[in-house]
């Protein structure tokens, strides 16, 4: 890439410079630059050029130090994280190693007890589950309860028969 010779005009200052960047591009700059300092002169009419341009200066060159320590922030949180998920990766291929060696035993006792290897059918898929806290059943694991209804309309009958032998 070639360096740009632009000229420009801030604040009635005439400069040419030299850079890297597109002509578009350094012209914003200047404009901004410009901008800024035509505000601090209008908050401060007794303010010399040289004293709104230094202003200026501080003014971008303290927003410069805060984005890069921000930036410095956000690369060292990066950092973290990749290291976190590095270690997360390889705590879950331990995990599947150590998996395996245990489905190998058990496979290993299994056959030392002469068992023949037991394979769980998972519930059916239209089955519906009752989560009770501890673990998960299946309707057709849980024994038939006693609905609400039911259980009114059972005392309910009681007492129907209590009233007629109370009346006799």
């Amino acid at each position: 890439m070639s360096k740009n010779s632009v000229r420009l005009n801030i604040c009635g200052i005439e400069c040419v410079v030299g850079a890297m960047d597109s002509e578009t591009y350094v012209k914003g700059i200047a404009k901004e630059v410009a901008d800024t300092i035509e505000h601090l002169s209008q908050e401060n009419e007794h303010a010399s050029a040289t004293v709104t341009a230094t202003v200026a200066a501080l003014s971008y060159c303290d927003d410069y130090k805060k984005a890069a320590a921000d930036a410095e922030k956000l690369r060292a949180q990066i950092k973290d994280y990749l290291a976190d998920t590095s270690r997360a990766r390889l705590e879950a291929e331990e995990a599947q190693k150590e998996i395996g060696r245990l489905k190998k035993e058990v496979a290993s006792l299994r056959a030392r007890l002469g068992e023949k290897p037991v394979d769980q059918p998972a519930p059916r898929a239209n089955a519906p589950i009752q989560r009770t806290g501890a673990y998960t059943k299946t309707n057709e694991e849980i024994p038939e309860q006693e609905g609400f209804v039911n259980l009114f309309q059972k005392t309910g009958s009681k007492r129907s028969k209590e009233d007629k032998h109370d009346k006799t």
